[in-house]
């Protein structure tokens, strides 16, 4: 509750960005008040990533992966990393995202996952929620990227597979308030929907994904999208 009403006070703040301050006060308390697992394991060295640390998989594998995760995630990717992320760029940033297109993007994003194959990583993609609390929480310029990317960078080269100590700090509350900022900052983009037709849509989307999966509901949602563009049908 506290850390809630300090987000919503210093939400507009730009002196003192909020996220900055809720992730400063967690570290705080997670050092005073946590377990500090694995902190007496952290040493300071000079980690370089290994290439293909778990060498080339099978094929087998890249055919198990293709059904099991690529094609599952292709509906959320899309729709959250792809069409909304476009979206979000061309509604925050005008005349300025005129490179921030859908195509764009999908090269972005195949590129950063090709290069984390081959160092080991975990499968990513933008995000439209990320982008979303981002702008909320007052970054305007590409430098809130670098700085994160940077301090990611340092955490890894520095501490290696010890760094993630470090993040276990951070209480959970701390991380789901500024979730609740950021989920409720990309829930309001579904104003600008004038319309009926437009506005029944995402509705009926949730409500689909709900009652089944995201996929069901993405496939509904195109569908009857497509539909509602006929002047025979009125909601």
């Amino acid at each position: 509750m506290v850390l809630g009403f300090l987000t919503l006070l210093l939400l507009d703040n730009r002196r003192l960005p909020a996220a900055l301050v809720v992730v400063f006060i967690g570290l705080l308390v997670g050092l005073i008040l946590g377990t500090h697992e694995g902190l007496d394991k952290l040493e300071l060295g000079i980690n370089i990533p290994r290439l293909l640390p778990s060498g080339i998989p099978p094929w087998a594998d890249f055919a198990t992966s293709l059904f099991v995760l690529a094609i599952p995630q292709l509906p959320m990717t899309i729709g959250n990393s792809v069409i909304a992320t476009g979206d979000l760029a061309k509604e925050y940033f005008r005349e300025s995202s005129k490179k921030v297109t859908y195509p764009a993007i999908c090269m972005s994003l195949a590129a950063a996952n090709i290069m984390s194959f081959f160092f080991g990583g975990m499968p990513m993609c933008h995000g439209a929620g990320g982008f979303a609390s981002r702008f909320r929480f007052g970054a305007r310029t590409a430098g809130s990227n670098i700085i994160s990317g940077l301090l990611f960078l340092l955490l890894a080269l520095l501490l290696g597979s010890h760094a993630l100590s470090v993040v276990y700090l951070i209480p959970v509350a701390a991380l789901g308030v500024l979730l609740v900022f950021a989920g409720s900052q990309l829930a309001l983009t579904i104003l600008d929907l004038k319309e009926r037709k437009d506005l029944f849509v995402p509705l009926m989307m949730v409500g689909i994904t709900l009652a089944s999966n995201l996929a069901v509901g993405f496939i509904a949602g195109i569908a009857l999208a497509y539909a509602l563009k006929s002047e025979k049908l009125t909601i």
